[in-house]
């Protein structure tokens, strides 16, 4: 195992580094690869991590080939890939660790000494995100959710380094840009908000498998940003986001289920809703319906729940508040 300090990293390097944070209970070691390239001239650092939750693919195959890709002689600074950061959850196909049951999305900044999901966060955080000079968090939606293709960012006070999160997410050029006032406590983007890093996270919908699509829109929006950044030279690639929602990026403020049962939605990602109108219902195995999910205000489906299995309290659909064609002010 080696030893990592970003701002050791000499110029002119690409180099795998393979980092141990911990064993697990049974002694085996939790190992975090990372793809680092130093070009030959400084500049800023960026990070970009890929399966915080172990169900998303298109992130790590993202970060795999944006390192194969990359040439020394054209970038500026430092890209740092950490391909899977949650490695127990990947290797179980989950979204959450199977070793202790956490969510690394929701325990930033972590514990040194705590188990070993707390552990990989709190290295990520003090060792990745808050020396990095901006961060990119690639997820897509996981397993059992649905999200459009979308770049996001969190509203902050108005100065420079805030702005520049809403710059970096309007250059991704994803398909949705989509501004939040909130996105809760103890996420990866919450960590860099607090660290004054500006940064964006993305989505896409989900499967149990990588969709190549998504997979190209986010290599070339993560080439987007290092463009903006000048870390390389070139324009821009693909287009201006299409949508702009405004409003709670925090998924465990999401429309509940309130009952078990089989549930069927009747509404599709980025559909036009109005406040009580059914989005799905839940059945029992009669075909009774036991219960009819409405929305709770006038908006847009901004994520849905795919599994049909249901269970009382679980996210069901996020309704985003405002919805344009046009970029937000």
């Amino acid at each position: 195992m080696e030893n990592f300090n970003i701002k050791n990293i000499k110029l002119n390097t690409k180099k795998v580094f393979y980092i141990e944070i911990c064993k697990t209970p049974g002694g085996s070691p939790i190992i975090l690869t990372l793809l680092v390239v130093k070009g030959s001239k400084k500049g800023p650092i960026l990070v970009v991590s890929g399966g915080v939750h172990g169900d998303e693919y298109e992130g790590p195959l993202t970060i795999i080939k944006l390192y194969q890709e990359l040439k020394i002689e054209n970038i500026n600074g430092t890209f740092v890939g950490l391909v899977v950061a949650n490695v127990p959850a990947f290797e179980a196909a989950s979204r959450c660790s199977p070793i202790d049951g956490l969510n690394l999305a929701r325990i930033f900044p972590g514990k040194s000494n705590g188990s070993v999901t707390e552990k990989i966060a709190f290295w990520m955080g003090d060792s990745l995100i808050k020396n990095s000079d901006y961060y990119i968090d690639l997820h897509s939606s996981g397993s059992d959710m649905e999200m459009p293709q979308m770049c996001g960012y969190i509203i902050r006070d108005k100065t420079k380094k805030a702005f520049f999160s809403k710059k970096m997410a309007e250059a991704f050029n994803a398909t949705v840009t989509w501004a939040h006032k909130d996105s809760g406590e103890g996420r990866t983007l919450s960590f860099a908000r607090d660290h004054d890093i500006p940064s964006i996270y993305t989505e896409c919908p989900a499967s149990r498998n990588v969709a190549l699509e998504d997979t190209d829109a986010y290599l070339n929006g993560t080439k987007n940003i290092m463009k903006l950044t000048k870390m390389i030279k070139g324009d821009f690639e693909g287009q201006p986001s299409k949508y702009y929602l405004s409003g709670d990026g925090n998924t465990d403020n999401s429309v509940k289920s309130t009952t078990s049962g089989f549930f069927i939605p009747s509404v599709k990602i980025l559909e036009k809703v109005k406040k009580n109108m059914v989005l799905g219902v839940i059945m029992n195995l009669t075909g009774e319906i036991i219960e009819e999910v409405k929305s709770p205000n006038d908006g847009y489906i901004g994520l849905r729940r795919l599994l049909p299995t249901v269970h009382s309290g679980d996210n069901i659909f996020l309704i985003a508040e405002r919805f344009t064609d046009e970029k937000t002010n």
